[in-house]
């Protein structure tokens, strides 16, 4: 088999049942494949289909299907395997609304195939402008009233006798994307359970030969005590470590659910192929040399994916060192590592098998067990979105980890993320985080926003907590899964000695925690509690000598403390004290608490010690600063977990339409920066606030302007896409029309665009000035910006991104982690500056970039507030056409996809 053809022709997508169907425009060849699903219909179903139960109308119906795309009609077709099992269309009624007709095979209903044609079908309408899908429906047919309300769109209905006409708004709101996002968790998560938890599996690659990759994960496999049924592909061998080999895939007694491939690169293809041809749901493709030996091994891994999606599987690898499972029921160790298989609560996905590797060993030595491991190698197929999917419900998994170098599909990850952090917390290390280069930029912002900016911003917006280390990961990984969250930032520190209990505050306060002054009430018992106590101030010293039974009625002073949302104790061993009591008093007194208490053994190994009657253990760290940062780890996940969920509501008062006319006629006139005039009234389309303006081209005009705008004015260079200051371009409190008529003359002779001209202001009041700026980010989309603004904007590192459009709720994040939070409330005499008028301000800018991804770079800087509000002062805006983006609402698969003919594209 030769590299595959790249061809745009069609999408794979995943049934409701986890299998996956090929998605493509019909074309004018399609006519006997529709003729042959017609055929293979039951009579109800074309009766329900085309009110007839007569043939004749669904023939006389293909030439229809079957006609060329166009604005006002268009068809698709699912495929299974080549063969054509469902069809959808719709036919244009007038401007807005589309009549939509459907169909499917009677074998392949209720696997989901009839909503993945609506939801493409829709977007396609949407594109054309279409903005309601209308269906005459038979009264009787309820299960497609059903299917055409379950796609989540705002439906209307109107029932005559015998029918039933539904009307669907194709808008993409709120309810309407919880929804598509439910069906695309629900099905990626069955897809991926032939490959996480298989009844029967097939290796093909394993010999007797003990080195060997494969022979290792057979041996690995036995040990674990996999619960299913498994054989061996070898036509050389009749067993190998007992388990029974046969000749071919297709020699195999069942279909399995996993197939494990560790042959060498050039044989991968025909193996997969012939697993598929057996009925394999699964491939865990360990084998090396595809994309990551060049751009031979790309053509081969791609030609490798073709047949895996042709044959409905998924794919794990190529290039990995396997995956784990835990769980009792399956206990399935597939990687060539000696892990160890203790359940666990933390689910761990890394493209780097060495870091999985060494994360799961580094767990067990701590007493932390995993469920799940995968190591996903290439990406090919399953990536990291795949798994978050799974293991969003997975009851067997509270934490999630991931150790990332690169993101295939990024806005797709920010938005499983971001549903799936309201409920389990995500540990995230991302590599590459040193300075590799900032991108060209000419505006403020786009200097700003490094890569790494871009990954910050989209882990802070979609909940994401991203960790520096593996050890740091290990720490928060343990406290999360094996201890309450705490309710807030209050931390009491106990222990019996007084440096460890300083350190160990200092080290809360560097993690974002308090070390809370007790109430009069809480010392007074602790005093009652622990006469002998050296301080009961928080940190509390206990003194060297303390008992078990100190420690025991110290931690109970403290645990039923209100002003207490976590305890710490910082234990150091002593010649005095038993060292195995304390920390059984300390453990006990964990038992009863839904508090977090964390422990610190000084010196000592680290480890986690299960408590008693609960399913929690109590995290031993080895020194207090590692268990302090954990612990504002979880303090920072109990933020996100109690802060209602996001949800960014487009501004009022927009003019969206208009907006995009001003921008498209900027770009058919082959320009990049908008103008002066251009930037004041894209602005404005949003309802930011913008300083009346001139553009003058002579002293007269100058002076004319300054007269209309009253003095005191400034003027400013006009010419698009220049730092003012830098040349000298700007002209400040100018009283009369003298003085301006002479910074006109000034600016002339520095401008390096004479025809732009100079742009005249009325004065604004003294403010604090503040940077709002925009930069698309070619994988995350637009980023926003907020920072200090003026001169002083590339001086001072006073920035926040997050990803656009903003929640109201992030905007007030991003104001609220900045020092620029201290001028607004009027730091040192400056003017109390509205901080919900600031907000308005970030989400109208920050809904105008998403709104038009022909927004490259903006820059509004200064944005100056005074008491009288906010006003955009200096702007600079530049567009280019946007790279073409998939519909973030479509179902749909990474990665070739078979055609119609054999060949593939990527998506």
């Amino acid at each position: 088999m030769t590299a595959v053809e790249v061809e745009n022709d069609g999408v794979d997508a995943i049934r409701a049942d986890g299998g996956l169907v090929h998605i493509r425009a019909v074309s004018g060849g399609d006519g006997d494949g529709i003729r042959a699903l017609h055929e293979r219909a039951s009579d109800r179903s074309i009766y329900l289909r085309f009110f007839s139960v007569s043939r004749a109308t669904a023939e006389s119906y293909i030439a229809t299907l079957t006609r060329p795309s166009a604005r006002d009609h268009h068809a698709l077709a699912a495929c299974l395997h080549g063969k054509i099992v469902g069809v959808a269309s719709f036919e244009r009624l007038d401007e807005s609304d589309a009549e939509i007709a459907l169909i499917v095979s009677d074998e392949c209903q209720h696997e989901g195939i009839g909503m993945l044609l609506l939801e493409h079908l829709a977007s396609v309408a949407r594109h054309a402008g279409i903005h309601r899908f209308v269906a005459d429906v038979l009264s009787e047919n309820r299960v497609m009233t059903r299917l055409l309300r379950d796609v989540g769109f705002v439906m209307a209905t109107v029932s005559e006798r015998e029918t039933t006409r539904v009307m669907l708004t194709l808008d993409p709101v709120e309810p309407v994307v919880a929804a598509i996002a439910e069906r695309d968790r629900s099905a990626d998560a069955a897809s991926l359970t032939p490959m996480l938890a298989p009844r029967a599996i097939a290796m093909v690659g394993v010999s007797d030969r003990v080195a060997s990759v494969g022979h290792q994960v057979l041996s690995n496999i036995l040990a674990a005590g996999y619960t299913g049924s498994l054989h061996v592909v070898n036509p050389h061998h009749t067993s190998v470590l007992g388990v029974p080999c046969v000749s071919s895939p297709a020699a195999l007694p069942t279909a399995p659910d996993l197939v494990i491939v560790a042959v060498p690169a050039p044989a991968v293809a025909d193996v997969v192929k012939a697993c598929g041809e057996r009925g394999a749901k699964a491939v865990l493709l360990l084998s090396a040399g595809f994309g990551e030996a060049g751009p031979g091994g790309r053509a081969l891994q791609d030609e490798v994916l073709v047949i895996v999606r042709e044959f409905g599987m998924r794919m794990v690898g190529p290039n990995c060192v396997g995956l784990v499972n835990t769980d009792p029921a399956v206990r399935l160790n597939a990687t060539f590592a000696e892990l160890p298989m203790e359940p666990g609560a933390v689910a761990m996905m890394a493209q780097s098998g060495a870091f999985g590797i060494a994360f799961v060993s580094a767990a067990q030595r701590a007493g932390m067990g995993v469920s799940q491991f995968v190591s996903v190698g290439n990406k090919a197929d399953v990536s990291g979105n795949d798994l978050l999917l799974r293991w969003e419900r997975d009851p067997g998994t509270r934490v999630i980890g991931m150790y990332l170098e690169s993101l295939g599909d990024p806005q797709r990850f920010a938005r499983i993320a971001r549903r799936v952090s309201r409920s389990k917390p995500i540990l995230a290390i991302k590599s590459g985080r040193s300075p590799a280069g900032q991108r060209a930029g000419q505006s403020h912002t786009a200097a700003a926003a490094s890569s790494e900016v871009a990954v910050d911003a989209a882990f802070r917006s979609s909940g994401v907590l991203r960790m520096a280390t593996m050890q740091d990961m290990l720490d928060a990984a343990r406290v999360l899964s094996e201890q309450p969250l705490p309710s807030g930032p209050r931390v009491a520190v106990v222990g019996n000695s007084g440096g460890p209990g300083i350190l160990a505050a200092d080290a809360a306060a560097a993690a974002g925690l308090v070390t809370v002054e007790f109430e009069p009430a809480t010392r007074d018992r602790l005093r009652v509690a622990v006469p002998a106590a050296a301080s009961t101030q928080n940190p509390v010293d206990l003194g060297a000598g303390a008992t078990p039974d100190e420690v025991r009625a110290a931690m109970a002073v403290l645990l039923a403390a209100d002003e207490v949302d976590a305890v710490l104790t910082v234990f150091t061993h002593v010649a005095v004290s038993d060292a195995e009591q304390i920390n059984l008093a300390v453990l006990t007194s964990a038992a009863g608490s839904n508090k977090p208490v964390l422990a610190t053994e000084v010196g000592c190994a680290e480890r986690s010690v299960p408590i008693t009657g609960t399913n929690r253990s109590l995290p031993f760290f080895t020194f207090p600063e590692s268990a302090a940062a954990a612990l504002g780890v979880a303090y920072r996940y109990w933020q996100i977990r109690s802060e209602a969920a996001p949800l960014a509501v487009p501004p009022a008062a927009v003019q969206a339409s208009a907006a995009r006319e001003l921008v498209g006629s900027v770009l058919a006139a082959d320009r990049e920066w908008l103008d002066p005039d251009e930037t004041g009234r894209l602005l404005g389309h949003y309802g930011v606030p913008v300083c009346p303006q001139r553009v003058v081209h002579s002293v007269d005009e100058a002076a004319r302007a300054g007269g209309e705008l009253g003095y005191p004015v400034a003027a400013k260079l006009a010419a698009a896409g220049v730092h003012k200051t830098e040349l000298g371009g700007v002209r400040l409190g100018l009283d009369d029309a003298d003085a301006l008529r002479n910074a006109y003359r000034e600016l002339a002779a520095v401008t390096p665009d004479p025809l732009a001209g100079v742009l005249v202001q009325p004065m604004v009041g003294h403010g604090t000035e503040i940077i709002v700026g925009v930069v698309r980010d070619p994988q995350f989309g637009p980023l926003v910006m907020l920072g200090a603004g003026g001169v002083l904007v590339d001086l001072l590192d006073d920035r926040a991104f997050r990803l656009a459009p903003l929640a109201a709720a992030e905007a007030d994040t991003m104001i609220g982690e900045l020092p620029l939070a201290r001028l607004l409330d009027g730091y040192r005499g400056a003017p109390v500056v509205s901080r919900a008028a600031l907000r308005d301000v970030l989400v109208r800018i920050a809904a105008l970039a998403a709104d038009l991804p022909e927004i490259a770079e903006l820059d509004v800087n200064p944005l100056v507030g005074t008491d009288d509000g906010l006003i955009a002062v200096d702007a600079r805006i530049r567009v280019e056409a946007p790279a073409p983006s998939r519909d973030p609402l479509l179902r749909q698969l990474r990665g070739p996809v078979v055609t119609s003919r054999g060949s593939s594209h990527e998506n």
